[in-house]
């Protein structure tokens, strides 16, 4: 079996690849457009996230996309709604993906966001830079109630610190079956039910045909006027024009985005002055720990898929 990766997983993990496939040869694909191998008889591909971080993609990852013989493609991502993702099940090609990979270190950004604005900690910050002794009235988030829509790996790694610090759990998803640490449980057909009573919604929900721009004028007014939305998903499930012009007017109380409809976010974009924004460079997944994390769900599935079965994480065209 030949399987491509990149350069760091070939000499960090080989070993363990070759465990989980005896066999297995590994070719990478080069900054200049060659192989290390050759990569006609590729049949499984790994895109790790050492491709991204390390500014590999522009240039490998077309490669990996155009291999003749792939029959199974693994991301590190979880969100694989880019249309070259739908070229792989258009091809017949096994996609999976990362899902749960990242909800630790996303779920840990969503509470120190939570904490941030109602400890005021940019107040601190900004008095300690012009060296004021200023005490602030602050709040805590216990009592306060997080509506998490998309109760899946990361949203439900939500609710669970939530619980911790005491908050209600407001959860919204298709599935009737209440999850783990949610106290009460919407359909998508009755969200403003939970917007209503939340004081941070949180996105943590897929894009997709039913997701995009899901949070516009009407679901920004159901809003309280003192909540924060706060977006790990992606930017399209917001109606950015609609986001501005409630924020304008202080129809709530403000907004934390780790991610935008185009990113990176252009210069001229209003978010970026807004004094009620956040605004975080699609980063809050990120960890030194991805890397394994990753990787171990790729030896599983490569385990599965020498032995021919199911994988995890399997991406279907419904998905999209």
């Amino acid at each position: 079996m030949i399987i491509a990766v990149s350069p760091r997983i070939a000499e960090q993990y080989g070993h363990r690849i070759r465990e989980a496939a005896p066999g297995a040869e590994l070719v990478s694909p080069t900054l200049d457009g060659g192989w290390s191998g050759d990569p006609e008889g590729v049949v499984a591909a790994y895109f790790s996230e050492d491709f991204w971080t390390e500014g590999r993609y522009r240039a490998t990852l077309p490669q990996l996309f155009t291999l003749p013989n792939l029959r199974w493609f693994h991301t590190f991502s979880a969100g694989v709604d880019n249309p070259a993702f739908r070229t792989f099940i258009d091809r017949g090609v096994l996609l999976t993906n990362a899902a749960g990979t990242t909800a630790e270190p996303i779920a840990q950004y969503v509470i120190a966001m939570m904490l941030r604005i109602v400890k005021r900690m940019d107040a601190w910050a900004q008095a300690q830079r012009e060296k004021r002794w200023e005490q602030l009235q602050t709040g805590e988030l216990t009592g306060k109630t997080v509506g998490i829509i998309g109760v899946g790996n990361i949203g439900g790694e939500v609710a669970r610190l939530a619980q911790a610090f005491r908050m209600r759990v407001v959860g919204c998803r298709r599935r009737a079956r209440k999850p783990r640490n949610v106290d009460e449980l919407v359909p998508p057909g009755e969200l403003p039910r939970l917007l209503e009573q939340s004081d941070f919604v949180v996105l943590a929900l897929p894009l997709s045909a039913q997701s995009e721009n899901l949070i516009s004028a009407g679901e920004l007014r159901a809003m309280k006027s003192d909540a924060w939305l706060i977006n790990i998903s992606r930017g399209n499930i917001v109606d950015e024009d609609a986001l501005v012009r409630a924020l304008e007017r202080a129809e709530i109380g403000g907004a934390c985005l780790d991610v935008a409809r185009n990113e990176p976010l252009p210069e001229d974009s209003e978010l970026w002055t807004l004094p009620n924004v956040i605004i975080t460079p699609h980063n809050s997944g990120w960890s030194p720990l991805n890397l394994e994390r990753g990787t171990e769900l790729f030896l599983e599935n490569l385990r599965r898929f020498a032995e021919g079965r199911p994988l995890k994480n399997l991406v279907r065209a419904s998905d999209f």
